[in-house]
């Protein structure tokens, strides 16, 4: 018998402020897996802190300051551009606290699991997947000695050995989920997106992507699963009386997967009245969209939405199973625009198969799509991905990526060679994208007229600032 002890649980989220073209100064978001987490174990009696060093721009070495209570377990959710600055946290914070647990969850942990706790010592467990019901069970196990034991999703450390303890099983329901635990993080007025309207506020409605993109890496998993429009509302309402809201950035993958269900979060939206300016930052699938859902998503107040390109090489979009015809999305960008939406394409550069003509492609086309705003990324094999795997059999990796990177998704180094592809290439092509893309007076007017508001123009000087400190970062690097 396990006698249940409440415990501090403390949550880091690591910064990326170190890394070249990691993220922009104009985006921070709050960590809302690790705030669901915090009211998981809120729930069960537990006391949790959360520290977003991302959001402070915090060192290891101050990150001990921070701390208000001596803590029994200690947790970050990383990925390739976080696990670096997570294992000097993880390595500080083990010198101070030495008998706190210590554990890594997120993408990056989940794919590299053993390898991870064969390479460091500060490391006691991973989680594999999502962790909220993993956390519940460590947490009624806190006044045991081994607290992993037989958990299922943790792979952990005991002795000389790693055991794995096998997957867990997705959480079906996720409206069972809590609300994140907002209260721990900054005030949400703090945190920086592209606000029409101000404050603003960020939601998840859905998780698992059932799109078989072999670059992607699913952290949610294969199988789609929405919370209830209800649910949905219900927090949108929390965050309007708690918070003011009067922006909403929906943060899904996969938004309008179903548009029935898409359709009825919107409409309850509308009966409210709330006025709400809404950011569909990447959650719009264009299979999905109708000129009736788009006439929808203007009446309930969505002013912007982002959806992947990818490529614009009908072979590479193929091979990348992406699923999608170059033709559709110049029809859907042509009809958003009509209605008044501001857009946002996104395209990876350097797939392996790409060529100096397919790359050329991907450009041409991106100007001929004319979103308003396009972000252009070399690619960047994520351990874990089908495009990863397919490097290792016929290609040759120039870095490794296993131990994380120190540039961000947006600059501008090469990984690997694949074929004629050199790691140099698609550097060259991704800064020839962004120049031509943006060089063009049109363009620069196109995005002027974008602005709505003086939040926005803030948004948007911060953006050019980033570019510019990025750009000379590159150039002085090279």
């Amino acid at each position: 018998m396990i006698r249940r002890q409440v415990a501090q649980f403390l949550f880091v989220n690591p910064s990326t402020h170190r890394a070249k073209g990691a993220t922009s100064v104009a985006l921070t978001m709050p960590p809302m897996g690790i705030a669901v987490l915090a009211a998981v174990l809120e729930a069960r009696g537990h006391s949790v802190q959360i520290i977003d060093a991302n959001f402070e721009r915090i060192d290891p070495e101050d990150i001990p300051a921070r701390i208000r209570e001596r803590p029994f377990f200690i947790g970050m959710t990383v990925n390739i551009l976080t696990i670096k600055m997570a294992l000097e946290y993880a390595r500080t914070l083990k010198r101070v606290f030495p008998d706190a647990w210590m554990a890594f969850g997120g993408p990056h942990a989940s794919v590299m699991g053993p390898k991870l706790l064969q390479k460091h010592a500060c490391l006691d467990a991973v989680m594999v997947g999502e962790g909220e019901e993993t956390m519940a069970e460590i947490a009624d196990r806190a006044g045991a000695g081994d607290i992993f034991e037989g958990v299922r999703g943790v792979i952990y450390r005991r002795g000389q050995d790693i055991v794995d303890n096998g997957e867990r099983p997705l959480i079906e329901d996720i409206d069972s989920l809590p609300m994140p635990a907002y209260h721990l993080l900054p005030h949400l007025s703090h945190y920086r997106s592209r606000s029409r309207a101000f404050p603003v506020g960020y939601v998840f409605t859905s998780r698992g992507c059932p799109a078989a993109c072999t670059f992607c890496y699913r952290n949610f998993g294969a199988k789609w699963r929405p919370r209830s429009p209800e649910k949905v509302v219900e927090e949108i309402a929390f965050l309007r009386e708690t918070y003011g809201i009067r922006q909403l950035d929906i943060l899904d993958d996969n938004f309008t997967f179903d548009a029935e269900r898409a359709r009825r979060i919107l409409e309850m939206i509308i009966a409210r009245n709330w006025k709400l300016k809404i950011n569909l930052q990447i959650g719009v699938r264009v299979h999905s969209l109708t000129p009736e859902l788009l006439l929808l998503m203007k009446k309930a107040g969505v002013f912007k939405f982002g959806f992947g390109i990818e490529s614009g090489d009908e072979a590479i979009l193929k091979r990348i199973k992406k699923g999608l015809k170059l033709e559709r999305a110049l029809a859907l960008v042509s009809e958003a625009r009509r209605i008044g939406f501001i857009t946002h394409g996104y395209f990876i550069i350097g797939f392996p198969g790409d060529t100096p003509e397919s790359m050329r492609r991907t450009i041409d086309f991106a100007i001929k799509l004319d979103p308003h705003y396009a972000s252009f990324s070399v690619c960047t094999p994520l351990p874990g991905t089908e495009i990863y795997e397919d490097i290792a059999r016929n290609g040759e990796f120039t870095a490794n990526i296993e131990d994380g990177i120190d540039e961000g998704l947006f600059a501008l180094k090469g990984f690997f060679k694949y074929g004629g592809l050199k790691p140099g290439d698609a550097g060259v092509y991704c800064e020839t994208a962004w120049k031509e893309f943006y060089s063009r007076p049109v363009k620069m007017l196109d995005v002027l007229s974008t602005v709505r508001s003086w939040g926005e123009f803030q948004w948007l000087i911060r953006v050019i600032a980033d570019m510019f400190r990025s750009k000379k970062g590159q150039a002085s690097s090279r």
